[in-house]
C-alpha cells in the first residue's frame, strides 16, 4: 500500500470509528430486522446451490458491529473487519458466534477454497485496494461457492462535481470530501471490476439506472413515483449512492 493510499484509508477508518462511536446497541438492534430479511434472501439462494445448509461455511467481509452474518442461524459463521477490536469493546454482542476477527479484506486469514458463501455488503468503496479484496474473496471461495456483493455507484455528473467540490474543499478547509469512502465508482467500472474475478449470474441496480439515465424512456420510468430530491439529480446525471447487488461465482 503506497503512503498516499494508506493515509487516505487510515483517514476513512478514523471517520468510520467516530461514526460508530456515536451509535448505540439499541439503534443496531432496531435495525436487525433489515439484516434478518437479507439473511433470508441469502439462505434462499444458498438452498438452491447446497443440499445441507447446516454444513455451510459462511464469511462476511467488512461486517461492521452488526450485519447480515449476525442474523444467519445455520452453518459455521465467520466475520472480519478492520475495526473488529473496537466493536468488541464498545458493543455487548455475541461475536464468538461469528468468529469475529480484526483484519483487512486485502489479506484474508483463511485457507484457499474454504467458504461456501461470502457476503460483501457495501464495503468495496471503503477498502484501500478493491481489486486485491476481490482477489482475496475469490481465493477463499470454494469452486462451487457463491458470493453476494452489494456496492454503491454514482452517476457520472455526480463524480465530476464531487471532484471539483473536493478540490476546493481541500484547498480552503484542508478537509477531504466524503472521508469515509476512499473510492467512488461509476456503474460500468464497478461491473467490470467484479467481472474480472467472478462470473455474475444475477444482478440488480436499485433504481435501475444505467449509463447516467441518457435514455429518455429510462428517465421517465425512474422519475415516476420518485421524490423530487432524487428526480432532479437523476435527470441531470447527478445522482449519488445508487445501490447495486450481484450474485457471483468464480470465473
Amino acid at each position: 500500500m503506497s503512503e498516499n493510499v494508506n493515509a487516505r484509508w487510515e483517514l476513512a477508518q478514523s471517520h468510520e470509528k467516530a461514526l460508530w462511536n456515536s451509535v448505540t446497541e439499541k439503534y443496531l438492534l432496531e435495525h436487525s430486522k433489515h439484516y434478518a430479511k437479507k439473511a433470508e434472501i441469502i439462505l434462499e439462494e444458498a438452498q438452491r446451490n447446497f443440499k445441507d445448509l447446516s454444513k455451510l461455511k459462511i464469511l462476511q467481509v467488512g461486517c461492521g458491529p452488526m450485519d447480515v452474518i449476525n442474523e444467519i442461524r445455520v452453518g459455521e459463521k465467520h466475520s472480519i473487519d478492520p475495526l473488529a477490536d473496537f466493536y468488541k469493546k464498545k458493543f455487548n454482542f455475541n461475536y464468538k458466534d461469528t468468529h469475529f476477527v480484526n483484519g483487512m479484506g486485502e489479506n484474508l486469514p483463511y485457507k484457499d477454497d474454504f467458504f461456501d458463501v461470502i457476503i460483501f455488503a457495501n464495503v468495496l468503496d471503503h477498502t484501500s485496494n478493491p481489486g486485491k479484496v476481490l482477489s482475496e474473496i475469490k481465493r477463499v471461495l470454494k469452486p462451487n461457492g457463491i458470493v453476494r456483493i452489494e456496492a454503491h455507484f454514482y452517476q457520472e455528473g455526480f463524480i465530476r462535481l464531487a471532484k471539483v467540490f473536493g478540490f476546493f474543499k481541500k484547498r480552503l478547509t484542508g478537509k477531504v470530501f466524503n472521508p469515509c469512502h476512499p473510492h467512488m465508482f461509476r456503474r460500468k467500472e464497478l461491473n467490470e471490476m467484479i467481472r474480472e474475478y467472478f462470473k455474475i449470474y444475477s444482478e440488480k441496480t436499485g433504481e435501475d439506472i444505467e449509463k447516467g439515465l441518457r435514455n429518455l424512456n429510462d428517465i421517465r420510468k425512474f422519475m415516476k413515483g420518485e421524490k423530487l430530491t432524487r428526480k432532479l439529480p437523476a435527470f441531470f446525471g447527478l445522482l449519488g449512492i445508487i445501490n447495486y447487488t450481484t450474485l457471483c461465482r468464480k470465473n
